[in-house]
């Protein structure tokens, strides 16, 4: 296939038909026109579908693809297998973005010669307000191990994968891809991305918009949901491991750890309804790594001050839940 677009903005699409065309109008409208969008559908019982063949129909740089419901990250990959572009751009099909994302970016890549570049985002609910942002990056470019290390912390690099415009061949030469789970895959994509970057840059200014939304997969939380997850940050241990340098970042990846689980611990107090189901969770989790890990003071110290009182809150599963029940009478929750 000839490379001759700039970037390829990759779409997994499943039973979004309620959002989706706000997302595929977000894309149509970029200023960049030399850009290739590709569509990677799985098999819905909604009207996703003709919303596809729409703008595929209607738009020429748009490409439709058809996956096999092996979730998110198998669609990317399906995707990234087909991506004609210099750069990839992942936007879930929910999301929408900001009409110059592309073009803005793009000029950062080719002057910085960036592996990757990140950008600011916010997570918006379905009525408009917008419940977390991140704007202000601390550094504007970083190099080699810092990479790695603030990639672990998220620490300005998030582990999501859709607040940055990648180097094509940067992935395929450090053999990135998703793994092809149900849940989770960006944690261990993004640990990649991190390790292998020699050179990153950041743009504090939002362009990349997350809908919240009440029906998420994301914020159905169960034991079940939490085992994927401790099953993907144990891959991404395993990774770890095996890179030469891989010891010295054990403590590392504990607190990265905690960090990541104590957050899904407040995602489960606020969106688990029963109290015996939510204690499960609690138990199961403490019965994991979690439980020891927590325990080292020189892991935790790794951890900024915000992350260590959320920690802290998290050993306490009743006040934890009380202070979330009073946080959503006011409509504040994690997104």
């Amino acid at each position: 296939m000839a490379y001759n677009q700039k970037i390829s903005i990759i779409v997994p699409v499943y039973n979004v038909e309620l959002y989706l065309e706000r997302c595929l109008e977000s894309i149509a409208n970029q200023t960049l026109k030399n850009i290739e969008v590709i569509l990677v559908y799985d098999p819905s019982t909604d009207k996703s579908l003709d919303i596809c063949n729409h703008f595929s129909g209607k738009h020429p740089n748009f490409r439709l693809l058809f996956g096999e419901n092996k979730g998110a990250g198998a669609a990317r990959n399906y995707g990234f297998d087909h991506a004609s572009g210099i750069f990839i751009c992942y936007v879930d099909s929910d999301d929408w973005i900001e009409p110059n994302l592309c073009s803005d970016i793009l000029l950062i890549l080719e002057e910085s010669g960036a592996d990757f570049v990140n950008f600011g985002l916010d997570f918006v609910c379905n009525d408009g307000k917008v419940l977390a942002t991140k704007r202000k990056f601390s550094s504007k470019t970083l190099q080699g191990e810092d990479i790695f290390r603030k990639g672990m912390l998220d620490d300005d690099i998030l582990t999501v994968v859709w607040n940055k415009i990648y180097r094509r061949s940067f992935l395929i030469e450090n053999k990135i891809r998703f793994p092809e789970v149900k849940e989770w895959e960006d944690i261990l994509y993004s640990r990649k991305v991190a390790y292998f970057s020699q050179n990153t840059c950041f743009v504090s200014k939002v362009y990349y918009h997350a809908l919240v939304r009440d029906d998420s997969r994301s914020r159905a939380i169960s034991c079940g949901f939490l085992s994927d997850g401790l099953s993907l940050l144990r891959l991404e241990h395993q990774f770890i491991a095996t890179t030469p340098d891989g010891s010295k970042y054990e403590d590392l990846f504990k607190a990265h750890f905690i960090k990541h689980i104590s957050f899904f611990l407040i995602k489960a107090a606020f969106h688990v309804q029963s109290w015996d189901e939510y204690i499960h969770c609690v138990r199961f989790i403490g019965n994991s790594e979690y439980g020891s890990y927590i325990k080292q003071s020189k892991v935790k110290a790794l951890l900024p001050k915000k992350s260590r009182i959320t920690i802290f809150v998290c050993n306490y599963p009743r006040i934890l839940r009380l202070i979330t029940s009073i946080l959503k009478r006011v409509r504040i929750s994690p997104y």
